[in-house]
């Protein structure tokens, strides 16, 4: 498998240029990072939270931080859980389970997205595998972000 379907046929449709990185297979952003020999602190790491009404938010933050829950749950006024592996893979069927690509607008996700991000050149991606990134300058990415909020919902992962 490639770039997942739905992922190809969002960059196509709002025009956003980017190109595939290949790498050997991995488990975790981080370690994609890593394989591709690309700084983990401009690879993107998706991370779906939901709340008891079943509404979603998909955090995206850098693959050498993790999401501070608490600080979600404070800036947005709703308490929100991590989706388990069965949920992902149901939302995100066309890509491979643990593998979601930081474009929650692809799937009608709202996203809220980490300062940390914000002033990267570039960016790298899940595309909905373990084996590609996609790579992308920074005026493709704001275009993806444009309407999506942005606040400071991370902390280093590895101190």
């Amino acid at each position: 498998m490639a770039m997942a379907i739905t992922v190809g046929q969002f960059l196509c449709a709002h025009h956003i240029y980017f190109n595939l990185t290949k790498h050997r297979h991995t488990d975790t952003s981080f370690s994609s990072a890593v394989s591709a020999h690309v700084p983990a602190k401009n690879v993107t790491k998706a991370v779906l939270l939901k709340t008891e009404a079943d509404d979603y938010l998909l955090a995206v933050v850098p693959a050498n931080r993790r999401v501070m829950l608490d600080k979600v749950n404070m800036l947005t006024g709703k308490v929100y859980a991590l989706v388990g592996e069965h949920e992902l893979s149901q939302i995100f069927q066309d890509c491979e389970p643990g593998a979601v690509p930081s474009l929650g607008p692809a799937y009608s996700i709202p996203m809220l997205v980490d300062d940390a991000l914000i002033e990267k050149d570039e960016w790298f991606m899940e595309a909905g595998d373990h084996e590609n990134l996609i790579h992308m300058e920074k005026k493709q990415f704001q275009k993806i972000i444009r309407d999506c909020q942005h606040k400071n919902i991370s902390s280093y992962a590895i101190p």
